[in-house]
């Protein structure tokens, strides 16, 4: 048996270490993970045997239990009898199973995911019995379910499992697996990124004997740092050559020895494990600890002062400038830690696009971690667990939470702080940053915590001093670049009203950079690198996060077919980020990538991506905010296509997507509703929100139901049509029910005062005498909406939703005068 030490490079084996103590291995298991189990029937029986016990329970079937293969064995079952006999039959064999102490010790070890080939139940029953398992609840899924993704530790049965009463569907004979390989499961997908892009573990699994998984890792061979490792005692010369031609470490010794030499290398122990899992990196994995000692890896080509993401490592190496909001926050965040009490607090960050916000936010961690703060990092790949995080933050002192793009997550934010009020031992900090366009969707959700509500809006343009204070950053790591020659006032200028990214770009790259940008998209080789390009300036620019398994499917090539392009062509315009994928220019090369494909092909481009990754979206996955289906949900936007395509048919792109999501998906009829609204064409608009209403009844279907209606009779209303009552009434009632359901949602309140508003002021300008009750009941119904959103919103002038207030109350004083 080789050391596992003596296979890997350094290198190597300081990844895997890291990879494998911070949760991100897979494993994968075969039939001979199982040998060995055994439940109240006797041993879990590998194929021969079973072969063997299907013989002895269907006599009268035609098996010969020295040629027969199980695929055969198990065809003629279910033809003898039926698919659900033989899968309780099965569910006999292998249900409760009990494993040897050295399998438990495999399934507690910090997997990302346990994929398995087997259908007993031998993982769940190990897990079960693990100390982790108290800490981080386990999902079992068989590979017909649909995709989401939570905290929890996924458990994925590639061809069934029998637990449970329900008979599911098993892949065992021929033509199952041939079914499954021409249905595209979004499983076996996620897999095959899973190979291409994370660390992976195979145990007792014949990869190149599998038909359904050598497809798979032909497609996709590794390319992460950790090494992906097959173990097999028994493997054969030729097969253990392949292997490592496709980039796998081979392992040529027991499961058993394999698990014990896997603890020795990364240093594990009961006790330090059961450690590990209380950490929130296992039982609360969407959260990350910011530590100024393990800064995190920096990709080889990433260069923060060129213009890409920012990582920690880069606060850590003071490349960022501390501007004047920054210091404001990290000043009330050291008070507040300072102070006797610590009442769960918010600091609400409002910035545009290109300000500096993310790199704001790692500031501010590294300046109170300085002060003994905790400082922590949301991923916003799923939600978090409110309660898993409250008992983490329970009695370990002032911690910070940083939340990135924080309206999606609001309902999350405001119940963990009710949570950490009522838990006197959690001392909570969040800092939610969001676009201010999204104000509302934010403030809304967090009316019980807002009188420890603290705001700030980051300045779209550099003033002076923070001007002063990026001069001198980069004249402190010599990357003054034009500038060297000038004057000190001179290089103030130069970021003086300007957006922090065009004023560093302009200086890394000089004037003419985009246009050489331009003409390097256009020597791309590949349509899917430009539509790549195009899929990630569109996640940049509504601040959403795109895995390589997300960017994968939705332009159906592998994994490590992007991931060689990013370290090869593809360099100048992505950059891979652990999981995630992001444009290194952001979303400045919209206009470039379009003018390459043409209005029509990028929007074909597009429609293709968000096609490709509709397995990955559904009703559960938005519910739990998983990325590709948060992405899907924002590139479905009316707004955002009208404006990139200002000239193309957009309502063809929702026509080629109402197969996908026609049927189930109210965000997408909400949509089309406002397209239709944004034509003109009101019958169509009107009758897409209320298939909205029908399919999904809540305060955001109504509230967008409502104000078509409205806006339909203030259509009328300009045209001197009395019907605008009837579609006003209509309309009213929707935004009723919204209210009713949710009293806290601004959005509501505010879409019914504008929308009513403009039709009060339409209608009045008609100055038809017939109106003049009628308009005077609508100011009337108006007033008590207003005073109720006016009540809550404070009065600091600061805020937008109190500016939009104030406005609006002046345009109801004119009417009613």
């Amino acid at each position: 048996m080789p050391a596992l030490e003596s296979l890997l490079t350094k290198s190597q084996l300081h990844s895997l270490k890291t990879a494998a103590r911070n949760g991100s291995y897979h494993v994968l298991l075969g039939a001979g993970a199982s040998r060995g189990a055994h439940n109240r029937y006797g041993d879990v029986p590998m194929a021969k045997a079973l072969v063997e016990a299907l013989a002895e329970e269907y006599p009268d079937v035609p098996i010969d239990v020295t040629e027969d293969t199980l695929m055969r064995a198990y065809q003629r079952s279910v033809i003898g009898s039926s698919r659900e006999a033989v899968w309780r039959f099965l569910k006999k064999v292998f249900g409760d199973v009990q494993h040897a102490e050295w399998f438990t010790d495999l399934i507690s070890l910090p997997w990302r995911r346990i994929w398995t080939l087997n259908v007993d139940d031998a993982a769940e029953q190990a897990y079960r019995s693990s100390p982790l398992s108290q800490y981080r609840a386990a999902r079992t899924i068989s590979w017909d379910e649909e995709f989401s993704e939570t905290g929890d530790l996924e458990i994925i049965h590639l061809h069934g499992h029998i637990i449970g009463s329900k008979p599911r569907q098993l892949i065992f004979s021929l033509p199952e697996y041939q079914a499954a390989a021409q249905g595209h499961v979004v499983w076996d997908q996620v897999l095959a990124s899973t190979i291409g892009s994370q660390p992976l573990v195979v145990v007792g699994a014949r990869l190149l004997d599998d038909p359904d998984i050598e497809r798979l890792l032909t497609r996709n061979r590794p390319s992460a740092a950790a090494p992906s490792i097959v173990v097999d005692p028994k493997i054969s010369p030729a097969n253990e050559w392949e292997l490592k031609q496709y980039g796998f470490v081979v392992y040529k010794g027991t499961a058993e020895e394999f698990t014990k030499d896997w603890f020795a290398q990364v240093g594990l122990d009961r006790e330090s494990l059961l450690e590990l899992a209380q950490s929130e990196q296992l039982s609360v994995p969407q959260v990350h600890e910011l530590q100024t000692n393990h800064p995190g890896p920096r990709p080889k080509s990433h260069r923060y002062l060129e213009g890409d993401e920012p990582l920690w490592c880069d606060v850590i190496d003071n490349l960022v400038a501390p501007l004047s909001w920054m210091r404001e926050v990290a000043k009330d965040i050291r008070e507040w830690a300072a102070s006797e009490s610590h009442d769960p607090r918010i600091h609400l960050i409002y910035g545009s696009r290109l300000t500096g916000v993310s790199s704001g936010l790692l500031w501010i961690a590294r300046e109170v971690r300085s002060a003994g703060v905790r400082c922590y990092d949301f991923d916003r790949s799923s939600r978090f667990d409110v309660q898993r995080l409250v008992d983490k933050f329970s009695g370990q002192g002032p911690s910070v939470l940083f939340i990135d793009g924080a309206a999606d997550f609001a309902d999350d934010i405001y119940k963990l702080l009710t949570e950490a009020g009522l838990e006197s031992t959690a001392e909570i900090y969040v800092v939610a940053a969001e676009l201010p366009g999204r104000s509302l969707q934010l403030e809304a959700r967090i009316e019980a915590a807002y009188e420890s509500n603290l705001s700030a809006s980051v300045p779209a343009r550099i003033q002076r001093r923070d001007a002063e204070v990026l001069v001198d950053l980069r004249e402190r790591h010599g990357r003054l670049g034009k500038l060297e020659g000038l004057n000190r006032n001179q290089r103030v200028g130069h970021f003086r009203n300007r957006d922090v990214f065009s004023a560093m770009m302009e200086l890394e790259h000089g004037i003419g950079f985009h246009k050489r940008m331009e003409q390097e998209v256009l020597s791309l080789d590949a349509d899917w690198k430009k539509a790549l390009i195009l899929l990630l300036s569109v996640a940049s620019r509504g601040r959403n996060s795109v895995s390589l398994l997300e960017c994968a499917k939705a332009l159906n090539v592998s994994s490590d077919t992007i991931v060689r392009a990013a370290r090869r062509s593809m360099e100048p315009f992505i950059e891979i980020q652990g999981d995630a994928v992001v444009a290194r220019q952001r979303d400045l090369l919209m206009d470039s990538i379009v003018k390459s494909l043409g209005d029509k092909g990028a929007l074909s481009a597009l429609r293709e991506c968000i096609q490709n990754l509709s397995p990955l979206v559904n009703q559960e996955s938005l519910r739990a905010r998983n990325r590709a289906a948060m992405f899907v949900r924002y590139t479905m936007t009316q707004k955002l296509l009208t404006s990139i395509f200002p000239s193309e048919d957009v309502e063809k792109f929702y026509d080629d997507l109402l197969p996908h999501f026609g049927g189930w998906n109210a965000r997408y009829w909400e949509q089309r509703a406002i397209h239709a609204k944004h034509l003109n064409d009101w019958s169509r608009a009107e009758s897409f929100a209320e298939r909205a209403v029908n399919l999904l009844d809540d305060a955001f279907t109504r509230t967008t139901c409502g104000t078509i209606l409205i806006n339909k009779a203030n259509y009328f209303a300009r045209q001197g049509e009395a019907r605008w009552r009837e579609f006003h009434q209509r309309g009213k009632r929707h935004f009723d029910v919204a209210l009713t359901a949710d009293r806290a949602n601004r959005v509501t309140a505010f879409a019914y005062l504008e929308a009513a508003m403009s039709l009060a002021e339409s209608a009045t300008e008609r100055n038809v005498p017939e109106w003049a009750d009628p308009i005077a009941d609508l100011l009337h119904e108006w007033k008590p909406i207003y005073s109720g959103l006016r009540l809550v919103l404070g009065n600091n002038p600061a805020q937008d939703s109190v500016r939009r207030a104030e406005a609006l109350s002046r345009r109801w004083e004119r009417l009613s005068e």
